[in-house]
């Protein structure tokens, strides 16, 4: 072959793939589209699909919207959508259900099984860590936000591709989650750059310890400042307890060496950003006894914020809104279960976390928590809540009955020592009686010192009978601060009416009797006097029971028996003083005599 005839067909191969190169690129061939679903899920909708048609119609009518300002832009990759109305996916384990839908890869209920939402009534239900706000707005956990509208509105309104394949040999293991964990995976794309996947893993076992990665693409790179979130807040459990007894909602950031609590009243001006450089451990939505808290796997940015949702009405501003959390990390631990102290103390001991500081054992924790750790020991010896708190009063009543029992008999020797002054201290009273100006009361004043000191009485020898008192201050309000936020109390009986100790009893009758022991304990300390003032005083003391049964009358249950308890205790060890003096008092009168 000679130099031109080589020449001539090396031309024409080079204009032949010049010709399909140019005409590929003009006329691409069409997309693939996702296999249809399966008849089941065709057949039915689900909850909240009516809100997507306000919004896009269908999966193509959001890839034409993703399109920077309505422009033409040519497919350059696969368009991955699902189809819409897909049936949720449900995914129940021994622990936990929950329900995910396709339309944003986002979770419309997160149940936990083995938690009644009313332990009083368990038809209702388990206890759902999704809030009716976050149904009512759609703003379903796992939401992403981005820093554009049209992008946010496109993530959470695509409807996705479901794979709910089990995961490949190692990807549990990597990610430290047992083998009973199911995977659930979500996969959108334009075909234009926007590339979206999330993956939920939710474990089996009873650590309640989730796993969440996800990633939104654009032309092969990550975009920036998109946040994964949860809330407004989680659901609110059926209460009948009282405002003072209430659920208060918070967020809680751990940080490497504290943590930072915010309430909604903290909240109500303006949003709180928790940079990465802060290194915060994990960020959690809590009531008293359940908690969300996202735990990253990478250093991200923290947003707190309030939503304010559409209400019927009858809550105050603070207690209609709800806290959010935003989170910008990638890759996430996901922690959704109860607020039990060996739980989260085995979860810290685990990820090397802090959760166990989400129970709220108040100012005088290091006192409550020891008191539980015994007052579990002694219910798992005897099997009852209820008997347990009462073994437990006994237990810190004879630990203290060396400084009650001196606080009583100085009491009582006082008030009996008073008693025997009083006619000389009525002389002096009704000598300075018509005299009202400063220095006749400072002279009677004296006077009644002098009385007292001639008598070798010490009129300030109650309040140091008082101090024994005021030492058992911490266990006392340790005690009333543990009966009211350990869950192991929720939906334990006690017998006979009590079914639950962490509700308040529903015939009022251990609040009543509380109120009459306390009354009694009263009487029993009050020393007979013809003072009209100490008269005076001594009938606004009688308003006390009245007062504290009015408060307990919704307190949990258990707390009550604990106040009686305490109270009963006392009653007896006041009858053994009194009896003692009495005995002392006509011992001393025979030796007079």
């Amino acid at each position: 072959m000679d130099k031109q005839t080589t020449l001539r067909t090396t031309l024409a191969i080079a204009l032949t793939l010049a010709v399909v190169v140019i005409w590929t690129w003009l006329f691409p061939p069409p997309a693939r589209q996702a296999p249809p679903p399966s008849p089941a899920r065709e057949m039915q909708g689900e909850p909240g699909a009516g809100a997507a048609d306000a919004g896009p119609s269908s999966a193509d009518s959001v890839v034409e919207d993703a399109t920077a300002g309505g422009e033409d832009v040519p497919l350059v990759g696969e368009v991955i959508a699902g189809e819409e109305g897909q049936v949720p996916v449900t995914v129940r384990l021994e622990h936990q259900e929950v329900v995910l839908t396709a339309r944003g890869g986002r979770v419309l209920s997160w149940k936990l099984l083995d938690f009644p939402r009313d332990p009083s009534h368990p038809e209702q239900g388990p206890v759902d860590l999704v809030s009716p706000e976050a149904r009512s707005l759609e703003r379903y956990p796992l939401t992403l936000i981005a820093r554009d509208d049209e992008l946010t509105r496109v993530l959470n309104e695509a409807w996705y591709v479901v794979d709910e394949q089990p995961p490949y040999d190692g990807e549990l293991e990597e990610r430290g989650l047992p083998a009973s964990t199911r995977r659930v995976r979500f996969r959108w794309a334009d075909g234009r750059g926007l590339e979206v996947e999330k993956a939920l893993y939710i474990a089996g076992d009873d650590r309640y310890v989730n796993y969440v990665e996800w990633d939104v693409r654009r032309n092969g790179r990550s975009v920036p400042d998109v946040r994964m979130a949860w809330g407004p807040g989680i659901e609110r459990p059926a209460s009948s307890k009282s405002y003072y007894m209430a659920e208060h909602e918070r967020a809680v950031v751990g940080l490497p060496d504290d943590h930072e609590e915010f309430a909604v009243k903290s909240l109500r001006d303006t949003d709180v950003l928790i940079p990465p450089a802060r290194g915060a451990r994990f960020v959690a939505i809590d009531d008293r006894y359940f908690a969300v808290a996202i735990i990253p796997r990478e250093p991200a940015e923290i947003h707190l914020r309030l939503v304010e949702p559409v209400t019927g009405g009858g809550e105050s501003q603070d207690d209609a809104r709800r806290i959010a959390v935003e989170i910008g990390a990638r890759k996430a631990l996901l922690f959704t279960g109860p607020k039990a102290e060996a739980l989260l103390r085995r979860v810290d001991g685990d990820l090397g976390t802090t959760l166990s500081d989400l129970i709220q054992w108040g100012f005088f924790g290091w006192v409550a928590r020891p008191l539980f750790l015994l007052m579990k020991w002694i219910h798992d010896q005897i099997g009852n809540w209820g008997v347990a708190i009462i073994a437990i009063t006994v237990l810190i009543r004879a630990l203290f009955i060396p400084l009650t029992h001196r606080s009583m008999v100085s009491m009582r020797r006082t008030q009996e020592q008073t008693a025997k002054l009083q006619p000389k201290i009525r002389k002096i009273k009704e000598k300075y009686r018509d005299k009202r100006d400063m220095a006749s009361r400072q002279k009677m004043n004296e006077e009644v010192m002098a009385l007292y000191k001639r008598e070798g009485v010490n009129p300030m020898a109650s309040l140091t009978g008082c101090l024994p008192l005021l030492i058992q201050l911490p266990v006392l309000w340790a005690m009333f601060s543990l009966l009211r936020v350990v869950i192991e109390l929720r939906g334990a009986p006690f017998g006979l009416w009590i079914h639950d100790l962490s509700a308040p009893d529903p015939t009022f009758i251990t609040p009543i009797l509380m109120g009459v022991t306390m009354f009694a304990q009263q009487m029993m300390t009050m020393a007979r006097t013809d003072d009209p003032q100490q008269k005076s005083q001594q009938r606004m003391m009688m308003f006390m029971p009245l007062m504290f049964t009015w408060f307990f009358l919704w307190a949990p249950s258990g707390l009550v028996i604990y106040w009686l308890t305490n109270n009963v205790l006392g009653i007896g060890q006041q009858l053994f003083v009194n009896r003692h003096a009495a005995a002392a008092a006509t011992a001393e009168a025979s030796r007079s005599n």
